[in-house]
């Protein structure tokens, strides 16, 4: 929806701006200029902060969760090559089974944020955990990978919980209002900036619209991960998955 309605925005400004040309032009706003540039000077300030604000609020979100999620997958094939250097092939199978089930799921509701997703995710995610269970020392050298063991699945399951944290956020509505409200207003400024060629006139809000609307759309993109040009990768569970099959 957002990707029409902020090219119906841009569209609406030049449509706009050249019907209403002759008649604006008409007026006699001499008087208002230097108020009129005060007022602009002060919104333009204002919109860049608010907007510099919530795009790195939302973009160190976004780069939070690929984080995390690489934090995840990474300890998962710790956890996997301690089991490995075990030599014990049924708990390398069992392990293999778990932990590529939990990849697959994931991989594939991974751009879905739902309560089935997470209820999905999580059931195989517990699974792994069954690993542990597994797991028989039968050397003072397998007590201690078997302590690493635990530790990169506790590790794992720290990084999900903060990446499923971080998927629960949202940019607060009153912010994204407040964008909307400031970008409606900067290009509504500018148009009571006269200019006497109409094509010039006609360029500048389209760039003025533009901009803005460019800016609307990374904010509402950063603020939802798994839906449009900005997607969390699933790099980390590929990677894993490859990992899995190496062995």
């Amino acid at each position: 929806m957002r990707y029409i309605l902020l090219p119906l925005l841009v569209v609406s400004t030049i449509l706009i701006s050249i019907t209403t040309f002759d008649y604006f032009n008409k007026l006699i706003l001499s008087a208002d200029i230097s108020g009129l540039g005060v007022f602009l000077n002060f919104l333009g300030v204002v919109y860049a902060i608010i907007s510099a604000f919530v795009i790195f609020d939302a973009g160190g979100r976004f780069n939070n969760i690929n984080e995390e999620l690489s934090k995840e997958f990474m300890a998962l094939r710790n956890l996997f090559s301690m089991i490995n250097v075990m030599k014990d092939k049924n708990l390398l199978q069992f392990s293999k089974e778990k932990i590529k089930d939990y990849a697959l799921t994931l991989k594939k509701n991974l751009y879905v944020n739902g309560s089935k997703t997470k209820k999905e995710a999580s059931k195989k995610f517990r699974m792994v955990f069954l690993i542990l269970e597994k797991i028989k020392p039968k050397s003072e050298s397998e007590k201690i990978l078997a302590g690493h063991a635990i530790d990169a699945l506790r590790s794992s399951a720290n990084s999900r919980s903060r990446r499923i944290g971080l998927i629960e956020s949202e940019i607060p509505k009153l912010e994204l209002f407040l964008v909307m409200f400031l970008s409606m207003s900067l290009v509504f400024g500018f148009f009571l900036v006269r200019l006497s060629n109409i094509y010039i006139f006609t360029t500048l809000m389209f760039i003025i619209s533009a901009a803005v609307s460019f800016i609307m759309l990374i904010i509402f993109d950063l603020n939802m991960p798994f839906k449009g040009f900005w997607n969390v990768s699933s790099d980390p569970i590929d990677r894993t998955l490859e990992f899995l099959e190496e062995k």
